[in-house]
């Protein structure tokens, strides 16, 4: 057995049911490489959070998006290609959920399925403090169990789950927290700027994955200060996609 199962409810009982049964067991195989494989498994029952993964595309010169406003001729400035985005749908296909703000549902209207990879959606995570977001956008959609951070109310309506959540104080935590209770082990937390910068302050993450495309916005929104090493580099075409992982994560040693 390479890493005994973190889950309290079962941990131990079916190594304890082999012994009584006369078998030798022998424990501890790769157990490193065990529990780096089920990294997420394991933040989930030890660390009672999902594990958290970042996601977001940037300028050469820093920027993540353009100052747009919310209206429906808001579209838009693609920074990766199409290489990259038919990826970040793979991506949605293997996480638990992806989580995003008010103002980047308001601006970009995102559906947040895996329409371009074969596989399962993820449950969408909005943050929502004020319910601001009209029931015409996408996210209101049946393709997937969505859940909304909010201020005002508790209630489920079909496949939207309103979660009412203290923004005042450890909203970072409190958000976590909601996460775990609907069973959810991985996030990727795809913006906006303000929601991973939260994370950041806390360093509340596991993992990060930034594009950087060839363009300059030269203005617009900057993206989060992010020092850390890289720990895998990618190029597609002219995209770089840069992985880091958190060095406080004992999951990884």
């Amino acid at each position: 057995i390479g890493s005994i199962d973190p889950n309290d409810k079962v941990s131990g009982k079916g190594i304890e049911k082999l012994k009584n049964a006369g078998l030798k067991i022998i424990t501890g195989i790769s157990e490193n490489d065990c529990i780096k494989l089920n990294r997420r498994f394991y933040t989930y029952h030890i660390k009672k959070r999902p594990y958290i993964i970042f996601k977001w595309a940037q300028t050469k010169d820093g920027f993540i998006d353009i100052q747009r406003k919310a209206n429906k001729n808001s579209t838009p400035e693609w920074i990766t290609n199409e290489y990259c985005r038919t990826l970040v749908h793979k991506w949605r296909t293997e996480e638990d959920a992806f989580m995003v703000g008010t103002k980047t549902v308001l601006i970009d209207n995102p559906q947040l399925t895996a329409r371009n990879w074969s596989g399962r959606n993820p449950v969408r995570v909005i943050i929502d403090k004020n319910l601001q977001i009209p029931k015409s956008f996408k996210i209101f959609d049946n393709k997937a169990k969505t859940i909304i951070l909010n201020s005002k109310e508790n209630k489920q309506e079909k496949n939207i789950f309103y979660v009412k959540t203290d923004f005042e104080k450890n909203a970072v935590q409190n958000i976590i927290k909601v996460l775990y209770e609907h069973k959810i082990q991985s996030v990727v937390i795809e913006g906006g700027a303000f929601t991973l910068n939260e994370f950041i302050k806390e360093n509340l993450w596991d993992e990060a994955r930034i594009f950087t495309g060839n363009k300059y916005f030269k203005t617009g929104i900057k993206a989060p200060d992010f020092d850390f090493p890289v720990s895998e580099n990618y190029l597609y075409d002219d995209i770089s996609l840069k992985i880091y992982k958190n060095p406080a994560n004992e999951f990884y040693r």
